[in-house]
This record gives C-alpha cells, structure tokens and sequence, in this order.
C-alpha cells in the first residue's frame, strides 16, 4: 500500500529533524501528508513543532520533470523574493548523500490540507479572500522574469534558452526521447512527431519568460498559517517549474476561476496558445506521465494516436 510508510523513511525523518535541531527532538508522530506524483511527502509532529518531508522518487518520469528538489529550493525563493507567501524551507539535499535520499524539509502551517479539501467548508468570506489573494498570487508571478526560457537551474534537463523556440523544440525532442525508451511510437509515427517539433512557431512579438509552477491550482494552496499569524493563502510544490512565455499567468490573474482547471479544457488558453504550442506539450507530457502499462492497453493506444494526429495538425497548419 503506498500509504504504509518504509522503515528507512522513518530513520531518514529522524536523522534530519535531529540534525536541525538536535538530539534532544522528540518524534510524536510520522504519517504521509498527501500524494505526489514525483516525490513522497510526509509530515513530521515533534515535541518542538511540526515539519514537511519532501523526498524525491528514484525515478522522474517524464525527464522534463527531473530536478524536483532543485525547482523547489528555488521556486521557495523566487517566491518570499516577490512577497509570496510559501512554507520557509528549513534545510534540504541536492546531492543525496546526506542520507541516501535528496529532500527537502520545509516548516509545516497550521493546516497541511491543500484548499481544494477545505474551500466547500468555508465561510463566504474567507472565499472570497481566499480568492482574492490567489489573484494577487498570479499577479506577482509576472514580476519573476528571466533572460532565459526552460530550467530555473542551470543543471536542469529542459536546459535554457534565449527564445521560446529553442526551448519548445528541446523540450519536445526530449519528450520524444521518453517516448521511444518506452516504445510507445512505431516509426512511421516517430517521424510525424519529429516533423512536427521542427515546425516554425508563429506567435508574435518577444515574450519575456516568466516563472511558472506548471500546476497551479487550488490543490497546491493551503489556507493557513506559520507561528500564530493570520491566516493567508500560502503555496507551495515549484518541483515543475519552469520559465516559459506570461500568457498562462496573465489568463489566470485574471479569470481565478480556472484555478486547476486543464488548460487543454479551457477555450481562452486554446486561442492564446496559438503560435506557442505549449498545449501540445502538455498533452504530450500528460500521456508520458500515464501509467506505462497500461500504455499497451487498446484505450491508451488511441491516446497515442490521438496526440499524433494533433502533431500532424501542426504540419498541416504550415
């Protein structure tokens, strides 16, 4: 069962919390905080106060996604830097070889509950601003900006790029790359998709690059607070972040509403996407991201055919 927690999880937890606050600590409780895709997230409950455990999975997959503990000692700072509220990393590994595992330990708010489980049991005015500063939220996401597209680090697997084309055509060859190691295309669908990352992108102007979370929703949110204060609307997981072109920050800063909503869903991001093509790499990195098995199933084996199609569309619109 993926919520029983290993031994060797435990004997990681202890030996961090006591070398950040010594021997003394007192583990009351250890249990897993919530489900993450890419990395096993814990809560800590000590007789000197409460902590995250973020610990990176062994495999990160799709290879857009490495880098999560990087992206998140990062995504922290660039946040508190532009005056966003996020849990204050403690202490964290990039290396591994601290205890075997790369994590990060952030402190833990009065709530670890993301606001998607507790917004339908708020008042209407806590709502109401909730919302309001998740608005607020996006508006500051703008302020963090780049001379580069891709990675936050220069270590990071999307690499980075002066232009938006030089970044969307590595970070699709690259997914292409995953593909193959799975064997999910035949040959003849290989060289569509090669094609297609090859075709000349059509939007207009220089767009600045702008940091993104690549998952922002109400799920990454909690409504809480560090040390007695007020409540306020703090996020957290940058594990996929990224710098890419403003136009998904500059839609949700205005149309809240479409919090967490798939931006393949959603008409508005549809038509500001054309001449970037990010959608098509969401959908490509959404059908890498399935589970690989039952990619050989007849139902998966349409997703894939159906993402083809939607890249000979592409060639076609040249």
């Amino acid at each position: 069962m993926e919520n029983q927690i290993a031994p060797e999880i435990t004997g990681y937890a202890e030996k961090i919390i006591k070398s950040v606050i010594g021997e003394r600590v007192q583990i009351k409780s250890f249990r897993w905080s919530r489900e993450a895709l890419l990395n096993k997230v814990y809560c800590i409950d000590t007789n000197e106060g409460s902590y995250i455990l973020k610990i990176e999975r062994d495999k990160i997959f799709p290879s857009t996604r490495k880098g999560q503990i990087e992206n998140e000692v990062e995504g922290s700072r660039l946040y508190k830097q532009a005056g966003i509220l996020c849990p204050s990393v403690i202490k964290y590994d990039l290396t591994g070889r601290e205890i075997g595992v790369r994590y990060i330990l952030t402190e833990c708010l009065s709530d670890d509950w993301p606001v998607i489980s507790r917004i339908d049991q708020m008042d209407v005015a806590t709502r109401t601003e909730v919302k309001r500063q998740a608005t607020e939220i996006c508006v500051r996401i703008l302020t963090i900006t780049n001379t580069h597209f891709g990675s936050l680090s220069p270590s990071g697997s999307l690499g980075r790029h002066k232009t938006w084309d030089e970044c969307y055509r590595a970070w699709f060859n690259l997914l292409i790359r995953d593909g193959v190691s799975y064997g999910l295309f035949t040959d003849q669908e290989l060289d569509v998709l090669y094609a297609a990352a090859e075709m000349p992108l059509t939007y207009s102007g220089n767009p600045v690059p702008v940091f993104s979370t690549e998952d922002m929703g109400w799920h990454n949110f909690i409504w809480g607070n560090a040390g007695g204060e007020p409540d306020a609307l703090y996020s957290f997981d940058f594990g996929n972040a990224r710098y890419i072109p403003p136009y998904r920050n500059e839609y949700l800063s205005k149309n809240i509403e479409a919090m967490g909503r798939p931006p393949w869903d959603i008409p508005e991001f549809q038509n500001m996407d054309k001449g970037y093509n990010m959608l098509l790499l969401d959908y490509f990195e959404g059908l890498l991201r399935s589970d690989m098995k039952k990619l050989t199933e007849d139902t998966s084996r349409k997703q894939v055919m159906a993402f083809v199609e939607k890249c000979r569309a592409v060639i076609q619109s040249n």
